[in-house]
């Protein structure tokens, strides 16, 4: 019987043979899924110098990463540029709708009153006077069966005006409205194609004593320019000066609708006009607009060069008066 130490002994050198067998295949390189990604992204990775490999890696790694940032640096300046062209072209659009049709609206309809005088063209008979004169002295019915055109002087009289003949003015109240964005200025104002014809009212109640204040707004004399209006208003620090010297009327831009009261003097003239061309500016430039009469042209009424007749209404009556020339006049126990 063999003895057991000596199978022992035999049986090692087997055991031994299989161990070292499976220890030398287990000391090769093993595959992993990290070297497998590393090399399809980077095929220099199979580079066997580690340190020209791990540098080949890096430099890979630096490229792709500016690469990406400059694209989308790169992308994010092409949207921004697009995002401003289209802004612009918006802005541009809504500019262009915003300037479409009138800069403004006029509303625009006739100031008669607190009428300072009233205007006739044919003298009355002494019949008429002595109604004018006599009690009851309400002159409305008079008026209004006769064709009275309500009128003005208190500013066509003023020192300030320097006017040479003591007309008469009609007036206009003009509302000035604008839905624009943009902000735009009226600098400029005249009156438009005018035609005059010599004066046909030679007769005239001054109601003195009544309604003598003067309204902010502007006074056009057709005897001097029908271009340069002047300031008028009690108040008015610059009275008489031209207006657009000293103002401008600001519209659009949630700005406040402006009002404006026109006042025309023809002397001994009766005139009519299309329209008042106003000039007004904005970011565009300068530009003209139209107020008109609602579709109709506008007229104003003179006096005669040599009134017939002249009436001068006051607390204590109605009394009749001496025309004297440029337009004045004196009446009994009158100190002027």
């Amino acid at each position: 019987m063999p003895d057991r130490d000596t199978a022992d002994t035999s049986d090692s050198p087997d055991t031994g043979a299989t161990t070292d067998s499976h220890d030398t295949a287990g000391s090769g390189p093993r595959p992993s899924f990290l070297g497998d990604v590393i090399e399809g992204l980077f095929p220099d990775a199979a580079d066997p110098d580690r340190r020209r490999r791990n540098r080949k890696i890096l430099i890979r790694v630096a490229w792709v990463a500016v690469s990406s940032l400059v694209l989308f640096l790169l992308t994010k300046g092409v949207d921004q540029l697009s995002s401003e062209h289209d802004a612009r072209v918006a802005s541009d659009a809504d500019d262009k709708v915003d300037r479409e049709g009138p800069a403004f609206t006029a509303s625009v309809r006739q100031d008669t009153q607190y009428a300072e005088a009233s205007l006739f063209d044919a003298p009355f008979t002494d019949a008429e006077k002595r109604q004018v004169v006599g009690p009851p002295h309400d002159l409305n019915p008079f008026g209004t069966a006769h064709h009275a055109r309500p009128v003005f002087y208190s500013d066509v009289w003023h020192p300030s005006i320097r006017g040479d003949w003591w007309g008469y003015s009609e007036a206009w109240l003009v509302d000035l409205i604008s839905d624009r964005k943009a902000a735009l200025a009226i600098n400029g104002m005249r009156m438009k194609d005018v035609s005059c014809t010599p004066a046909k009212a030679d007769t005239v109640i001054v109601s003195r004593g009544e309604g003598e204040g003067s309204y902010a707004g502007i006074l056009f004399d057709v005897n001097r320019s029908t271009s340069v209006p002047v300031i008028t208003g009690s108040e008015e620090k610059h009275y008489g000066e031209p207006y657009f010297t000293e103002k401008k009327i600001d519209l659009g831009n949630g700005a406040t609708p402006g009002g404006l009261r026109i006042q025309v003097t023809s002397g001994t003239k009766d005139c009519t006009w299309k329209a008042f061309e106003v000039t007004y500016v904005d970011s565009k430039g300068t530009h003209t607009q139209d107020i008109t009469n609602n579709g109709k042209p506008f007229s104003v009424h003179g006096i005669a060069e040599h009134p017939k007749q002249v009436y001068e209404f006051n607390v204590n009556g109605i009394k009749e008066c001496t025309p004297l020339e440029h337009g004045q006049y004196t009446c009994p126990e009158d100190k002027r």
